[in-house]
């Protein structure tokens, strides 16, 4: 089957190309609106009809077919998701401006369609507004003062992604750490044997501090530097930065038979998908989450998405290089306020009015195409922790 997209001003003159150009007995699949007017799908008639079954099939056409038919059947749900919007807006816009004030913030459609089906009814929309902030902010994981690493001393590494602010960060902590339990009980541990400078680096923070600092250039060194400093309160490890894809990033599980506590560096100025593959290979196992770079970031969403997701407490809040003004203890409810005050912005990536349908059309697109991949992977799997909506 052959399918052709005719883009015309108006149906008339779309009908008027068709039947020039396939014939009058052409079949038009399906029409919608275009920025150029009417959009047109359709076929010869010749082409829709079923080939007759050869003796040697031609694999070849076949599967011509079948992309042909898997592209009309993409065509046909963007279209059908669109009208489901403009449908469902009609009918509960409450509830659609609930999911439109989460997708424009930067958070995802999973947990945007979770709490939207979770929305109490007979709520007006400054009420639901209301409702959803004290939702999210409820349900973002953040450590407490009590539960503060810092304090509570021990041993931890460092994680994550390259350039997501590792050594900085560290540094902040040991500031933070020389505070509370004083020089002579707080050590780093330099174990970045791959980034050029970086023991260089943390040297120059750890004599500024006055604590020392240990080279250990792989994991055999580490496990002979770490008896060494039982006595410290607090021992910060800098490891070395890779991308989530990197194979050696499966080094970091290895810290944790030796006592070490995972501590996950996520920077918030990346993309969504960047952060959930951040988050999925360095978060799993992690004892807590750092979140870096806040003050490059205008709309946090993405990151706090994936926090309540993967369910990851929140450890500290860093924005900027000054060391250690600018590490803090994280606030559900400044970190929800300011996703949710991003979602105002004026950007060129704002979604318009008209934009909304098309865009229900690819989320629903990209919806059924991750069930389709986690069908075969869903059985067995422990389920993840729900949402809290009450």
């Amino acid at each position: 089957m052959s399918v052709q997209v005719f883009v015309a001003a108006n149906a008339r003159e779309g009908l008027a190309r068709i039947r020039r150009e396939l014939g009058d007995d052409a079949v038009v699949l399906s029409t919608r609106s275009h920025p150029h007017g009417v959009e047109l799908l359709a076929s010869a008639y010749g082409d829709l009809a079923v080939p007759a079954v050869s003796e040697a099939p031609d694999p070849a056409g076949g599967s011509r077919i079948l992309n042909e038919l898997s592209r009309l059947r993409g065509m046909l749900q963007n279209q059908l998701a669109g009208f489901a919007w403009g449908s469902a807006r009609r009918r509960d816009p409450v509830r659609v401006e609930l999911m439109q004030t989460l997708f424009a913030a930067g958070f995802g459609s999973s947990l945007a369609r979770t709490l939207a089906a979770r929305l109490p009814r007979g709520l007006d929309a400054e009420a639901a507004q209301r409702w959803l902030r004290q939702v999210l902010i409820r349900n973002l994981p953040v450590l407490g003062r009590e539960a503060d690493l810092l304090v509570s001393g021990g041993r931890y590494a460092l994680v994550g992604s390259t350039g997501s602010g590792k050594t900085t960060t560290l540094a902040k902590l040991a500031a933070r750490g020389v505070d509370v339990h004083g020089a002579t009980q707080v050590a780093l541990v330099a174990a970045d044997a791959y980034r050029i400078g970086a023991a260089a680096q943390l040297t120059a923070y750890a004599d500024l501090l006055g604590v020392p600092v240990h080279v250990a250039e792989d994991q055999a060194r580490l496990a002979q530097v770490l008896p060494q400093l039982a006595a410290k309160k607090l021992v910060l490890i800098d490891t070395a930065g890779f991308a989530p894809s990197d194979p050696r990033t499966r080094e970091g599980a290895a810290l944790d038979a030796l006592g070490v506590r995972r501590v996950a560096v996520i920077s918030a100025s990346q993309q969504g998908a960047a952060i959930e593959q951040a988050m999925t290979r360095f978060g799993q196992g992690a004892a807590a989450c750092i979140l870096t770079k806040l003050d490059e970031t205008p709309q946090p969403g993405a990151a706090l998405d994936s926090l309540i997701r993967h369910r990851l407490p929140l450890a500290y809040v860093s924005g900027g290089q000054r060391v250690p003004e600018d590490l803090h203890a994280p606030s559900a409810a400044y970190l929800i306020d300011r996703a949710l005050k991003g979602g105002h912005l004026a950007t060129p990536y704002a979604l318009e009015a008209e934009d909304w349908p098309l865009f229900a059309g690819v989320e629903a697109e990209r919806a059924e195409h991750r069930t389709e991949q986690g069908t075969s992977t869903a059985k067995g799997m422990p389920a993840q922790k729900g949402t809290r909506a009450g």
